[in-house]
């Protein structure tokens, strides 16, 4: 079975004034918002590249969060603060803080429904309603949490040095922890909701089957295991490491990857800093170093047609971030430089 052509075809570009540290975009697509290191937010209109600054989350911003179905925009920041900011509205907003604390908040998220926003800070994941108000935290956990992926409206997964949590967030639910081989620096949930795989920072990489406990890990990788993706069936899983330029892609159809070889993308020739596969369809996108944009199919075809690559752009500025609109039908891609362009997938 060959591969269908398929390229990425410029639409706009924009310079704004600050480096990005987060990328996001609006539930119906209508806007793509960028969250810099110095603390602007500004929001950029898909259709015409139109720009607004929402307002400032100084001294930097950490990480953004559009609330599924509404219009929130939440911001975690090197203050120690969480903010709200109405993501529709006028520019020039002061943001309104939910949490301060005397740590950073890490890996903040909505619930897939978008009812509730959490966040970690220390040995405690936090959670706040859709409008601000809180609800009852959970922990303390054993160690230091820094990362955070929802499973579902009602459970999260957390981790941290050493161990991986499942908690729930029904009042009276004890914590299941599980060990985990190291310090994580990703953490992904498979669409399906049934693996949770963490980059781990000595090289490897683990994952766990929530139902049945089961755990695995993959060793080998040249460097930090700091880039995951899960394909839109949770068949694939797109990983890169901090010392090289491949990524590397494992079948979890049949038994799962144990014992078998991944398949290898090779085109970067430096590192890889963006990953990312579109929540709909096979499609894969990733972004590096050496100013590359690359369009890759996983799936079932000749193993070296599958291995090379579908499109390359090559831009003018490594690249720092990646997001696919929730159609899978665009991709924003954020240089360091801060530009911001807009690429349409035609397949």
């Amino acid at each position: 079975m060959s591969r269908p052509a398929a390229s990425l075809q410029a639409v706009w570009q924009v310079l704004l004034d600050d480096y990005p540290v987060d990328l996001c975009w609006s539930p119906d697509g209508r806007y793509v918002v960028l969250a810099g290191g110095e603390g602007r937010l500004y929001r950029v209109s898909s259709a015409d590249a139109g720009v607004v600054q929402l307002g400032s989350h100084e001294p930097g911003v950490l990480a953004a969060a559009w609330q599924p179905g509404g219009k929130w925009l939440a911001s975690s920041g090197q203050d120690g603060s969480v903010q709200l900011w109405d993501g529709t509205g006028a520019e020039g907003q002061t943001g309104r803080i939910i949490h301060r604390g005397l740590r950073w908040p890490l890996a903040l998220a909505y619930e897939p429904k978008g009812k509730s926003l959490a966040f970690v800070m220390g040995r405690e994941l936090h959670r706040y309603s859709s409008d601000g108000e809180p609800l009852p935290s959970i922990g303390p956990h054993e160690v230091p949490l820094t990362q955070l992926a929802w499973r579902n409206p009602t459970q999260c997964v957390v981790a941290g040095g050493g161990q991986l949590c499942l908690d729930t967030v029904a009042a009276a639910q004890p914590i299941e922890t599980h060990l985990l081989d190291g310090a994580p620096l990703t953490l992904c949930i498979s669409p399906d909701a049934r693996i949770a795989a963490a980059g781990l920072q000595d090289g490897q990489l683990n994952f766990r089957y929530l139902a049945t406990h089961k755990r695995s890990r993959m060793s080998g990788y040249d460097g930090k295991v700091d880039q995951t993706s899960w394909s839109a069936n949770s068949r694939w899983l797109a990983t890169a490491a901090s010392g090289s330029g491949d990524i590397v892609v494992w079948d979890f159809s049949g038994k799962g990857p144990e014992g078998t070889e991944p398949l290898q993308l090779r085109t970067h020739a430096e590192r890889i800093q963006a990953l990312a596969f579109a929540p709909e369809g096979a499609w894969l996108v990733s972004g590096g170093r050496d100013w590359r944009l690359v369009l890759w199919r996983p799936g079932p075809s000749q193993r070296a047609e599958v291995e090379a690559p579908v499109d390359v752009q090559l831009l003018d500025a490594p690249i720092g971030r990646i997001s696919w609109s929730r159609d899978g039908k665009r991709v924003a891609v954020a240089q360091t430089d801060g530009r911001v362009r807009l690429f349409a997938l035609q397949a």
